[in-house]
């Protein structure tokens, strides 16, 4: 079966009978301080948007507050920001339990080439965390969106997700117990070609896109013990926009349940292994929109 953890995202109840008492929390490069009453799981600085960096930072980790660009976080730059970034998670930790999850997210190509250079660098910070927090589970996410201007995520598109599950496979990388969490809404945009005057945000031929994400879904299945978690969510037309982290499968879908259900069975025959897997609802637009995703995912799949 089908078998999610959930995660509390933004204070939002799931629906009857689900139970949930992880708790993500922002670990974002402007937080001053952590308070974790919960399980937690911890979702680092992202990069997509201009930020002023914490005193932390800006007064103690010099290569962190020099690897940026137009106030956006250059994200594993090279090594001796990796043992910094390091040093700012442990003091954002501090005395509080260690996280469940701590989620990482990728690098930018302009000066972070391939996926082999990522996971030199990576390990700098692998090795010390989990030294000192072995029980905690470290997922990548891929990622889509950001003001960034130079370079693009590396782990973005399908085939960035494809390439560096190779990459972790490899016998080098043996030692390395990191997981993609894989944000479905995040992947659809990647995939999606920019066109003019179409109302859809999937272009003219949303069925092409829902159909390269099944080919996908199809491909990760020999990866499947690489992939930790997932991150679900909709978007929801405001006049000519689309507002991401809003509405849900319906709206994300355009109220095409015939584009919905495809996806949503590839989705399960995918992942109907029995694996637990963490389950992050990034939902802003209310518990409404949580449930009406709950339930279409089916709330049986949350028995965990």
């Amino acid at each position: 079966m089908l078998k999610l953890i959930p995660v509390i995202y933004r204070n939002m109840n799931y629906p009857s009978p689900i139970e949930a008492n992880i708790h993500e929390i922002s670990g974002n490069f402007y937080k001053e301080k952590l308070v974790a009453k919960t399980p937690y799981s911890l979702h680092t600085e992202p990069s997509s948007v201009p930020k002023t960096f914490c005193s932390k930072i800006v007064n103690e980790l010099d290569n962190i507050n020099k690897a940026q660009k137009d106030n956006i976080a250059q994200l594993w730059y090279d090594r001796e920001w990796a043992n910094e970034f390091f040093i700012f998670i442990e003091w954002l930790i501090g005395s509080n339990n260690p996280p469940e999850v701590l989620e990482i997210h990728p690098p930018f190509s302009d000066y972070c080439k391939s996926f082999d250079d990522f996971i030199c660098i990576f390990k700098c910070f692998y090795e010390k965390f989990k030294n000192k927090y072995p029980t905690t589970t470290i997922v990548i996410e891929n990622r889509f969106g950001t003001r960034y201007k130079g370079g693009k995520f590396i782990l973005s598109t399908y085939k960035n997700v494809l390439e560096f599950c190779e990459t972790l496979i490899k016998p080098d990388n043996s030692g390395i117990d990191l997981k993609i969490v894989l944000d479905y809404p995040q992947l659809f945009s990647a995939e999606t070609k920019i066109e003019k005057n179409v109302e859809n945000w999937m272009g003219s031929n949303p069925l092409q896109l829902v159909e390269k994400i099944i080919e996908f879904n199809l491909n990760i299945k020999k990866y499947k013990e690489l992939i930790g978690g997932f991150h679900m969510w909709g978007k929801l037309r405001s006049g000519n926009r689309w507002i991401p982290h809003a509405g849900n499968f319906d709206t994300f879908f355009s109220n095409d349940n015939e584009l919905k259900e495809k996806f949503l069975k590839s989705f399960f025959s995918t992942f109907n292994d029995g694996i637990a897997r963490y389950f992050v609802p990034e939902v802003n637009s209310g518990e409404d929109d949580l449930k009406s995703i709950v339930t279409d995912i089916k709330e049986e799949s949350f028995a965990y």
